[in-house]
């Protein structure tokens, strides 16, 4: 048994426990409110039964605790279930994230396309690594990352669980060949539309912390054209 099992148990007797001690503690106001109810005919037969009114009130007080009681075990195990959802969730985002890089890793087409771009990053883009017979490869890539837009949209990940992809993301979107050839290349821009939201949105998410930003997909001139739509 962990420390937190034993410290929830500790807490369920050490409240069960003082809803049998309350009553003894509770203020004449509530006492009064009590006497209300002994007018009922339920509590007059028990009275008359040789049951002291004192006593009645004492268990009609523990019925009213153990009531209250309760209900802060079921919101208690609402609040549990709900945690277990959030659990079942992270692990699953994180099951998500190990077969995407796995499969990132595993295809040999992106991983020449990733080499490239770190090249291309490293010469400062002086010079164009990718001829057209890279583009299908190229738009592969970029391809990967387009799902994500969705995913992030509907709540079934979050960037902070994805975050560490956002490297290989921003290597090829801030990448000028990258735009140049397919991003940004008239006419088409909007066959990225995906991209282009998911770079606003994850560079937001980062407070502007990307790689390549003097020459960053932002600076396009279609780029708040497609965001703001």
């Amino acid at each position: 048994m962990n420390s937190t099992n034993k410290y929830l148990i500790i807490v369920f007797f050490v409240v069960f426990i003082a809803m049998f001690l309350l009553p003894s503690l509770t203020t004449d106001s509530f006492n009064k409110l009590i006497l209300l109810y002994s007018y009922s005919d339920d509590i007059k037969a028990d009275v008359a039964n040789s049951q002291s009114l004192d006593t009645m009130k004492y268990i009609f007080k523990v019925d009213i605790f153990l009531e209250l009681f309760s209900k802060v075990i079921g919101a208690l195990s609402l609040i549990g279930l709900l945690y277990q959802f959030s659990r079942e969730k992270n692990i699953k985002e994180a099951e998500l994230v190990l077969d995407i890089n796995t499969n990132f890793l595993s295809n040999s087409d992106i991983k020449k396309i990733y080499i490239m771009l770190e090249e291309s990053k490293n010469i400062g883009h002086k010079t164009n690594p990718f001829t057209n017979d890279d583009i299908i490869d190229m738009a592969n890539y970029l391809s990967f990352f387009e799902p994500f837009y969705e995913l992030v949209q509907r709540k079934v990940i979050s960037f902070q669980t994805i975050d560490q992809l956002a490297y290989r993301f921003f290597l090829a979107v801030n990448n000028r060949h990258m735009q140049e050839m397919l991003l940004c290349k008239p006419g088409k821009e909007i066959a990225w539309k995906d991209l282009y939201k998911l770079h606003y949105l994850w560079k937001k998410h980062r407070n502007n912390d990307v790689w390549q930003g003097e020459i960053e997909l932002s600076h396009s001139e279609k780029y708040q054209e497609i965001i703001d739509n």
